[in-house]
């Protein structure tokens, strides 16, 4: 009784907590109304619906080989990635790092999920492009530390990524910050590469702005 007081106060508030805040909390409800130890919450979030929907899972092929520091990939629709470090990590500083791809992933997945996002807002919001200044950080020691036997106390992630994304919108289109406001939830919320750092603990602070004001 007490779980469910404390969960439906939880869901009646969620109207002012993030998206993925209140995903959270809609999928805490659905395991106490199946009676599933909401210890298992944290670990099975994504598996509740991915189980019972095949259907609905996009995959995704790589293969890769790598000499060195160096690696050669191609994905299974027939493009070439390429990644490398530089020379001072043992590299020949040939190709991106994969760090770098990583926030190249998360501004195209941005891009292509702000776009869909926007499209499908009432009003719409048609974005003819967007510029990105991103920049992300980590602490080294969770990838040096030694011994290397011991698990880093430091975790390797991304810590934080902050930048602007500046949203140019088709012309007669000015949102309000509102509007603006949901696209950049929605659009983190949405966009698999941002849903995973922040899954990961990696702060995002990115600052949204209409182009047309700057």
């Amino acid at each position: 009784m007490m779980m469910t007081l404390r969960l439906t106060a939880m869901l009646i508030t969620s109207s002012t907590l993030s998206p993925l805040r209140r995903f959270s909390l809609h999928h805490a409800w659905i395991y106490h109304r199946r009676s599933i130890p909401t210890g298992l919450l944290h670990n099975n979030l994504a598996m509740i619906s991915g189980n019972d929907n095949e259907k609905y899972r996009k995959r995704y092929k790589i293969h890769g080989t790598g000499m060195r520091s160096a690696v050669e990939m191609k994905t299974n629709t027939g493009h070439n990635l390429y990644t490398d470090v530089p020379v001072k990590m043992g590299g020949k500083d040939e190709a991106p790092q994969p760090v770098e791809h990583l926030l190249a992933a998360l501004i195209g997945c941005t891009q292509a999920t702000a776009v869909y996002v926007g499209r499908m807002m009432k009003p719409r919001l048609i974005i003819e492009r967007i510029e990105f200044d991103f920049e992300g950080f980590r602490d080294e020691r969770g990838a040096l530390e030694l011994p290397i036997e011991q698990l880093p106390a430091i975790p390797a992630r991304l810590e934080c990524i902050t930048g602007v994304t500046k949203v140019h919108f088709k012309k007669g289109i000015t949102p309000t910050d509102e509007q603006l406001m949901m696209l950049k939830e929605q659009t983190e919320a949405r966009c698999p590469v941002a849903n995973m750092m922040l899954a990961s603990g990696c702060t995002m602070n990115i600052d949204w702005i209409d182009g047309a004001t700057t």
